[in-house]
């Protein structure tokens, strides 16, 4: 900068933030209200579209329909999205005091423009948007020093935030509940997993604006994890499936597609065979929208799978099975957490137990499900809970056999990630105090990451918190710093 001013009221201006984007989300971001200006302008071509404008008396200006909202939100924890994506945001200090700067025209800039104009064009008055030539930039502007800052807001792509388990909790909807509901409407009073949801009617639930207001999730995020979830709309209101309904329905589900022929295997057909007369609709439709096969993943497979692997998503069945457990066992150990969540438990023997009798005997031994007879079984089974339970070893309560000579002792706690806190140090905490002992990085992670920024390394955040344990030959291990 050749000539540095500073504005006559840079004293008052002492609050502003800079705020700190990758290059790829600043492109879109500009890209989006010249595409909106674009469809705003075709717009306007339309001669009804301008009579409508002129009977109300509105601009016609198309760049007031260009707009992009960014949200900042949250109180200890930041978070920024548009309408499609979520970013975290930090507090960065610094120790210089940083220069915010800008670019004006000066007496002789101005007497330049005037020059080129008229020798371009004969003319004796220029727009002030009239460029200059690069090379007289330097000679014809001053940098005028509008404020000063030491800190600013640092942002990174995150995963949106996920435990919305725990505020809908409160609001689980019974099978009483939705039937009275068609009598009463006599109509489609609920439907899976929506994008859009109208205020008023009872008062159990939210809608989905306030969803939109209270989480640190983009509303298009929100609606893709309401769906994954199962929620439904019922009287304007999202809501959850009772975990009792959830579980009774999937045993019926699963029943049905173990005695179908795999040819004809379909929702389509479960849908048919059991609504309404013993389940309303939207209670199947919430269940193929969290189990359902994904056609995404049905694409990829280079051999399209038969029967109930070709219809289900296995793993989250698994789960699903799992969790209906902890829902209707009466001899279930609930555990508070320090950090407020509680977790609740299970002899590991009795969990199998009851886990490997819920599922339906067609599965083992296909579409990634172990055998029960298999060589360690029980490690490979409780392997696919990752995320969702933790198992403590502890001497005398249950032994299962792993077919190497070893045993897995303990009890399992039911905990699924998404109804953890979002704090990375009080999580790892709530984990370490389920298991004190030393931690699989797996398991770990699976906890974990979602918390992490995508451009973030796991391990790298994992030594500030806890102690690294590497071993030749295994996995990396993680025990508490104290």
């Amino acid at each position: 900068m050749n000539h540095i001013f500073v504005r006559s009221d840079f004293a008052d201006r002492h609050e502003f933030r800079l705020l700190s984007m990758d290059d790829e989300w600043l492109k879109r971001f500009r890209e989006h209200p010249c595409a909106a200006a674009r469809a705003a302008q075709e717009r306007l071509r339309s001669s009804r579209h301008k009579r409508a404008r002129a009977a109300v008396g509105t601009s016609t200006d198309p760049e007031e329909d260009a707009s992009v909202v960014l949200i900042m939100k949250g109180e200890n924890q930041l978070c920024l999205h548009d309408e499609t994506t979520t970013r975290s945001v930090r507090r960065v200090e610094y120790s210089n005091v940083m220069m915010l700067a800008q670019r004006r025209l000066n007496a002789t800039g101005a007497r330049a423009l005037q020059e080129t104009a008229a020798e371009s064009k004969n003319v004796t008055t220029v727009p002030p948007e009239e460029p200059l030539p690069r090379a007289r930039v330097p000679e014809c502007n001053d940098d005028v020093v509008v404020a000063s800052l030491s800190r600013m807001f640092d942002s990174h792509t995150a995963h949106p935030q996920r435990n919305i388990l725990t505020v809908l909790a409160d609001s689980y909807v019974a099978i009483d509940e939705l039937e009275e509901g068609a009598e009463t409407e006599n109509g489609e009073t609920s439907r899976a997993a929506p994008s859009s949801s109208s205020s008023g009617g009872a008062s159990a639930g939210y809608t989905f604006t306030e969803l939109t207001r209270r989480f640190h999730s983009s509303p298009a995020e929100l609606a893709q994890l309401l769906q994954d979830i199962g929620a439904v709309v019922h009287r304007g209101r999202v809501r959850l499936l009772h975990p009792s309904l959830v579980f009774e329905a999937l045993g019926a589900v699963l029943t049905y597609f173990d005695a179908a022929d795999p040819a004809g295997m379909s929702w389509q057909a479960v849908r048919l065979h059991l609504c309404p007369a013993v389940y309303p609709d939207v209670v199947l439709r919430s269940l193929e929208a969290v189990y359902g096969a994904s056609p995404a993943a049905a694409d990829e497979e280079d051999v399209s799978l038969a029967g109930m692997a070709g219809v289900l998503n296995i793993p989250r069945v698994l789960t699903g099975l799992a969790a209906g457990i902890f829902d209707t066992a009466a001899d279930v150990t609930p555990r508070t957490l320090r950090t407020g969540e509680v977790a609740r438990g299970l002899p590991l023997e009795v969990f199998l137990d009851k886990w490997w009798n819920s599922i339906p005997s067609s599965l083992f031994g296909t579409a990634g499900v172990p055998s029960r007879n298999a060589p360690k079984a029980a490690e490979l089974f409780v392997a696919q809970l990752r995320g969702c339970a933790v198992v403590e070893p502890r001497a005398g309560a249950g032994s299962v056999s792993l077919g190497n000579g070893t045993a897995l002792q303990g009890t399992l706690w039911w905990m699924p990630k998404e109804v953890l806190t979002n704090d990375f140090a009080a999580r790892l905490c709530a984990l370490f105090e389920l298991r004190p002992q030393k931690w699989n990085q797996e398991d770990l992670q699976a906890y974990m990451e979602v918390l992490l920024a995508p451009s973030q390394n796991f391990q790298h955040i994992m030594v500030r918190y806890a102690r690294e344990y590497r071993i030749p030959g295994q996995a990396v291990q993680y025990a508490p710093l104290t």
